[in-house]
């Protein structure tokens, strides 16, 4: 079998698909939001020249590119994580062919490669190379220079791969090692001694100057990543790549660990991270959620004067929608494993504690990303989002969980989040009234200052008294216990 055959395979799967068509049309729709952004970046990398002699007078940009452009890299890396296909996604028809793992594994890496997660940063990466670093160089400068830059880019896919891979296997370990590099990579800043900076200077100013070891180290740092990468997922192949997926093993390999008497509230949160990673629609629906917040941001930091009523509405969005968008379908996440919940008597209250952590933590997710920005351009701008990361936290929560009771249908992970509305009612919309009416309400009545203060201190209230409303939650969510597996079964 040949990458033609599997590529050939791929199409056929996909057109004689019963929702090929509605699947055209977001794919469609997501070609065209991908050639719109990436015109984009395209247009700012062609102009970088000017832009920097506009904004940065007296700074050479050639300079100025090689110091951050790991920091491009490290941006990226995490992208992959959330919104490229998984290299053993389509791994169980290929299982039963007589074919060596090796082989397979070559194969699905190929084909996890064909992004445009890979193909937009190639296109912005040749716009700069043509305008900032081949007017600079030589002939081998700019030909190392390249180089680089496309070993970059293959870099940050294979490590895409073996964070998946070791993702599967150990969750912990990714997390810890992404947040030690996060805490690096802001305390060096912190510290103005910039290690990521030196270090993305020394790689590609060595070689537009045309120097050879910083390739050498490039080379040998990309070799070592691919056959890390492929090691573990030909380790992983069976075990979890191609039994993930299958619901016969979803309560089995999903809700492992979780058993009589050991389910912890943090494992059960791990579950719900690894339902996002795993799947397409709630990688796509969050995927989704980060470019609305990135308008608002834009709008917050770039308008000269922003009203309170912006401000409130800015302020709740940006510090509780990923976790609105998310924890608004609860439990029918868990839809096609929830027998599996109740055959392990995972008591309520836990899982119920875990959907609270899930929503705090896509809440505070973009807001690590945020702060450091609004507290560097627009520091008024921190008490707002503040009060309404406490508001969302502790009323948004407790009220979005007591409606995830009422899911009885099952939510389809592997579709397409884009014209889907399975799971969505009029609930969703009722409930959404009151919880953004009162700010709102309160900021035309008392004004922007006692509505950041009511809404704090709601917040702080709802927090204070998690353990008996999360309690509450557990036995309503216990007696709907059946009529939810019920539902999910679709009986």
């Amino acid at each position: 079998m040949t990458l033609l055959d599997v590529l050939r395979h791929q199409w056929h799967q996909r057109t004689r698909s019963p929702t090929f068509g509605r699947s055209l049309i977001g794919g469609l729709l997501l070609l065209l939001a991908a050639v719109y952004f990436g015109s984009l970046f395209v247009a700012v990398g062609w102009f970088f020249p000017e832009i920097v002699a506009e904004v940065a007078p007296g700074q050479d940009p050639l300079r100025l590119l090689n110091e951050f452009l790991l920091y491009g890299a490290v941006g990226l890396v995490p992208m992959r994580f959330f919104l490229q296909r998984s290299a053993g996604t389509d791994v169980r028809p290929y299982l039963p062919l007589p074919l060596r793992r090796a082989q397979v594994v070559r194969i699905l890496q190929v084909l996890s490669s064909l992004s445009l997660l890979n193909l937009l940063p190639v296109v912005v990466l040749a716009s700069l190379w043509g305008r900032t670093v081949l007017p600079a160089t030589s002939a081998m400068g700019a030909a190392f220079w390249a180089i680089g830059a496309l070993l970059l880019v293959a870099t940050t896919q294979f490590l895409n791969g073996l964070l998946r891979a070791v993702w599967d296997r150990h969750a912990g370990l990714v997390l810890g090692a992404a947040g030690l590099v996060a805490v690096l990579v802001v305390g060096s800043n912190w510290m103005r001694t910039g290690v990521l900076r030196a270090a993305s200077a020394w790689r590609f100013g060595g070689l537009a100057a045309g120097r050879i070891l910083p390739l050498i180290v490039l080379i040998a740092g990309t070799a070592a990543l691919a056959g890390a990468a492929h090691r573990m997922l030909r380790r992983r192949l069976y075990s979890v790549l191609g039994d993930a997926d299958s619901p016969r093993t979803q309560s089995t390999g999903l809700l492992q660990g979780i058993g009589h008497g050991q389910g912890r509230v943090v494992s059960l949160a791990l579950l719900d991270l690894k339902l996002i990673l795993r799947n397409k629609r709630p990688r796509q629906m969050l995927g989704a959620g980060l470019l609305v917040i990135g308008p608002f941001l834009l709008i917050l930091l770039l308008g000269e004067k922003i009203p309170p009523m912006n401000e409130v509405i800015f302020g709740f969005l940006l510090s509780g929608y990923l976790g609105l968008t998310y924890t608004q379908f609860g439990y029918a996440w868990h839809g096609t494993h929830f027998d599996g919940f109740l055959a392990r008597a995972v008591a309520p209250r836990l899982l119920v504690q875990a959907q609270f952590v899930t929503f705090v933590g896509l809440c505070m997710a973009p807001l690590m990303l945020i702060v450091p920005v609004i507290a560097a351009v627009r520091p008024q701008l921190l008490a707002s989002l503040g009060s309404f990361f406490l508001y969302n936290a502790g009323v948004t929560a407790p009220l979005l969980l007591v409606l995830g009771t009422w899911s009885r249908t099952a939510l389809k992970l592997d579709q397409s989040t884009f014209f889907n509305y399975q799971g969505t009612s009029s609930y969703h919309f009722l409930m959404v009234l009151p919880i953004m009416g009162l700010p709102i309400g309160l900021v035309v009545g008392v004004g922007l200052s006692s509505t950041l203060l009511v809404a704090a201190g709601l917040g702080l209230l709802g927090l204070v008294t998690v353990p008996l409303w999360t309690r509450g939650v557990g036995r309503l969510l216990w007696r709907q216990r059946h009529a939810m597996a019920m539902g999910f079964r679709d009986e």
